[in-house]
């Protein structure tokens, strides 16, 4: 591949069919005539060779330096965007069905997320699927890890729905370090809309065995 920046582009556009089919009523003609296209495309190009995401994250300098096992904390200052995984289903630019979620930092121990989540993620009609929540808090906690220059694995992840998570309104995740042990990360997070929680998580990680011991 040689320009992310077309991919990046292809998968917004996929991005915006989706959303479209998920949420638009369209009559049968229309529907046939998306069908026969994409089907047309997919004919077309399903022969290219298989993508590795390994690969392809490691083409990206500060991912290949965390993959290969360095203790790479991001140079930046409250408020600055987190770039995570820009290849991931909860906010990768380059994903054709993210859910769009944008990473900040809010200190050298906490970041906040925010995302207002299409209805193609709904679980019962007007909510977030509740799977989705799980899949957005594991990638806030991911980010912070990121953050804070850890490649680390979710060992459990604990979710407790309080309330209903609205559609199409913008919603605030935010994730912070609770305690480490070693390689042992216990994280926290909760997720609201206006001012009301409606859920709220912990979770462990585990830090790579060649990492850097974490001091904090």
């Amino acid at each position: 591949m040689n320009n992310w920046d077309a991919l990046a582009t292809a998968a917004g556009a996929s991005r915006r069919l989706n959303r479209c089919l998920a949420g638009t009523r369209l009559g049968d003609e229309e529907i046939n005539e998306i069908a026969a296209v994409l089907d047309k495309l997919v004919d077309r190009f399903v022969a290219g060779s298989q993508r590795d995401k390994l690969d392809d994250m490691m083409t990206r300098p500060h991912l290949a330096a965390i993959y290969n096992g360095k203790h790479t904390p991001l140079d930046l200052s409250p408020g600055d965007e987190i770039e995570f995984d820009p290849f991931s289903i909860a906010g990768g630019v380059f994903h054709p069905s993210s859910i769009g979620l944008k990473f900040f930092k809010e200190s050298d121990d906490s970041v906040m997320a925010f995302t207002s989540v299409d209805p193609m993620f709904a679980g019962p009609p007007e909510r977030v699927h509740g799977g989705i929540q799980a899949l957005i808090v594991d990638e806030v906690m991911g980010a912070l890890n990121r953050m804070r220059g850890r490649q680390a694995f979710t060992a459990y992840l604990n979710v407790n729905y309080r309330a209903p998570a609205p559609l199409n309104v913008d919603l605030r995740f935010r994730a912070w370090v609770d305690k480490i042990e070693g390689r042992k990360i216990f994280l926290k997070a909760t997720g609201q809309e206006s001012n009301k929680t409606f859920m709220d998580a912990d979770g462990l990680f585990i830090a790579r065995e060649d990492q850097t011991p974490d001091t904090n």
